[in-house]
């Protein structure tokens, strides 16, 4: 049988992310992360009324946050 020639023998190696996009994603995570712990603390503690109040906008903000950075 004949061995076929495959070259070097090395896989490519897949092409590396640009460093900002990583360091945006990393931070887009943490900060939706935050925000959604902020927004679920928010929904849940009873003493101050704006906290509550704007407590479901700041979750949704994080959680989308987290999604786009996610996808980066």
């Amino acid at each position: 049988m004949a061995q076929i020639e495959t070259g070097t023998g090395v896989a490519p190696t897949p092409a590396r992310r640009s460093s900002s996009r990583d360091l945006l994603r990393v931070w887009g995570e943490r900060l939706g992360v935050l925000l959604i712990v902020l927004g679920i603390v928010g929904l849940v503690q009873p003493y101050v009324q704006a906290y509550y109040t704007y407590g479901f906008s700041i979750l949704l903000v994080g959680t989308i946050i987290f999604i786009i950075a996610r996808h980066l």
